[in-house]
């Protein structure tokens, strides 16, 4: 194929180039109301698709590097106040975060980038790179990033219930998958519906930075394109010819009706029988009191919320939590008077209580535990966090083993128990699911800061993965009790008060739902770290391999 280069000179301002550039402050926009605190949902579907189409567009290496500073400054504005507890310079911490995670994420852009050039302009790979890389990175960060779960663009679609339903088949993988493969589809809507343009591919870049241009007799004519082409010039297949309307975009609004459908049904039929059953029929039994003791920034000593455990107990509450690390036990003494009181308000009033308390009786090991009594006074619970807030915690506190807790219980059965940040960890909370635990026990504190309202939604997750409740007692956030499908049944702020109290139906909490993701877990993220490895040997083979292997490439790719 005969190609044309421009000599290495200054080239001419050229206005679609500065149109396209203007993009980048509008990034900054998009990624500050992407993922984080201010969430506009809309913004980042417009996000995906203008950032796909601006890097399989842009000339020059650099212009990439303006991407990535920008997504980064929008990063740092969505979760600027995250880490405003006492730690010095936490916006700059943040803002390093942010560029570290953005530099990950680059790297689904430049296997998109590289799979328009190097696989055939109307296959299906380059439609399905992007979603498989973004999927497959996400993954890796999941299980391996000390923030857990912070940060993915997932939670963008929180907003979206029926969506959300998703995660209890594929986990977060699954609605990653969905979010980013619209960028993918709106890149070419942009290019070839928008824009009118007929082959993005014809121009690209040489190792020095000079545009290379085919000649125009290798130019398709794609004026009639229907996202997936056809080219007149493809070597013919044995396959089916389907018809247009059946393209990309088609193929993405069925799956995303698809995705939609399950999540309705999960959420508007999930009573069996379900048929319009009579209300007193759905919820035969009576409801219980769940009670909720909440840590203050001030001098209350122990027995302060002893005391508030008490008032609960006496006013009927069947199940009492407290917030994360509202007591300071500094003796052996001050623990087993804090347990042996415990014991005698659960013997004498029925009722199981999760306690936690930070632990410095030795100050070489702090541990920040939950304890739970069950209703006869046997301590069946004894947890230490496992999961860590990186520069917050990880300096002070000794982590726990990372192995879930659970005990039987005789009114709400399996029980189960971790601490604020370890919900955030799908490897901890995901053995709920071999245990087949009913009731989750969340203990926590989002300081003085917005953690808070969005930490509680993105907790929902781990309950529709897993098809269990969630009981949740917040110091300076929100606390409530969700469902198995992440609906909440009560929740409330939680800041200048001491105990909260709420009603629920017992069958809500012991019914838990069998899903897909208890079985398989993030299978379908693995998968897409697998499409990765796939992807770069394919790409290595279509520069390097024979041309035996290039052409089987570009038949099938």
């Amino acid at each position: 194929m005969d190609r044309l280069r421009t000599p290495s000179l200054p080239l001419p301002p050229n206005p679609s180039s500065l149109f396209l550039h203007t993009l980048l402050p509008l990034f900054l926009v998009l990624t500050a109301f992407g993922p984080g605190y201010q969430t506009i949902s809309s913004f980042a579907i417009i996000y995906f698709s203008l950032s796909v189409y601006y890097t399989r567009t842009y000339t020059r290496w650099w212009w990439l590097f303006l991407f990535y500073i920008m997504n980064s400054i929008g990063f740092m504005l969505a979760y600027m106040e995250t880490l405003n507890d006492n730690i010095k310079n936490y916006k700059g911490l943040v803002f390093g975060i942010g560029l570290m995670v953005n530099l990950i994420i680059l790297i689904p852009y430049i296997f998109d980038r590289i799979a328009q050039r190097k696989f055939s302009s109307d296959g299906w790979a380059r439609i399905i790179v992007f979603p498989c890389v973004w999927t497959g990175i996400w993954t890796i960060i999941l299980f391996s990033s000390p923030l857990g779960d912070w940060g993915n663009y997932a939670f963008i679609l929180l907003n979206y219930g029926d969506i959300t339903q998703l995660a209890s088949f594929a986990g977060l993988g699954g609605i990653n998958f969905i979010l980013s493969w619209s960028g993918s589809i709106g890149s070419d809507i942009i290019s070839y519906h928008v824009l009118g343009n007929q082959n993005t591919s014809t121009t690209s870049t040489s190792s020095t930075g000079s545009i290379i241009i085919d000649n125009s007799s290798s130019i398709e004519d794609n004026s009639t394109d229907t996202v997936l082409r056809i080219p007149p010039t493809r070597p013919p297949k044995n396959t089916l010819i389907f018809p247009k309307f059946i393209n990309s975009l088609s193929i993405y609004l069925f799956i995303l009706f698809l995705v939609i459908t399950y999540g309705s049904i999960r959420l508007n039929t999930n009573f069996v029988p379900f048929y319009q059953q009579r209300i007193e029929d759905t919820f035969p039994h009576e409801l219980t009191n769940f009670g909720c003791v909440l840590g203050q920034y001030s001098d209350n000593a122990t027995d302060d919320y002893i005391n508030l455990t008490l008032e609960l107990a006496i006013s009927g509450n069947k199940l009492i939590l407290w917030s994360e690390g509202i007591a300071k036990i500094m003796s052996v003494e001050e623990r087993d008077s804090l347990f042996e009181s415990i014991k005698n308000i659960s013997t004498m009033y029925n009722t199981y209580i999760g306690f936690t308390y930070l632990d410095i009786i030795s100050l070489n090991t702090i541990y920040n535990k939950q304890v739970v009594i069950n209703n006869k006074g046997d301590v069946v619970i004894d947890y230490k966090k496992s999961n860590l807030v990186p520069f917050d915690e990880t300096s002070i506190i000794t982590k726990g083993d990372n192995k879930l807790q659970t005990f039987q219980s005789e009114d709400f059965g399996i029980i189960g128990s971790a601490i604020c940040f370890d919900f955030d960890f799908p490897k901890l909370i995901g053995q709920t699911s071999s245990k087949n635990v009913n009731l989750m026990l969340d203990s926590s504190n989002t300081w003085v800061s917005p953690v808070g309202p969005l930490h509680a939604r993105m907790n929902t997750i781990r309950s529709i993965e897993n098809g269990f409740t969630t009981f949740r007692c917040n110091s300076y956030g929100i606390s409530g009790i969700w469902d198995q499908y992440g609906q909440p049944l009560h929740y409330v702020p939680t800041v200048n008060t001491s105990t909260v109290t709420f009603q629920v139906p017992i069958i809500k909490i012991k019914n838990r739902i069998k899903t897909v993701y208890s079985i398989f877990g993030e299978t379908f993220g693995w998968i897409c770290v697998g499409s990765i490895g796939v992807y770069l040997i394919v790409i290595v083979l279509a520069e390097k391999g024979s041309g035996h292997w290039k052409a089987r490439i570009n038949y099938w790719l």
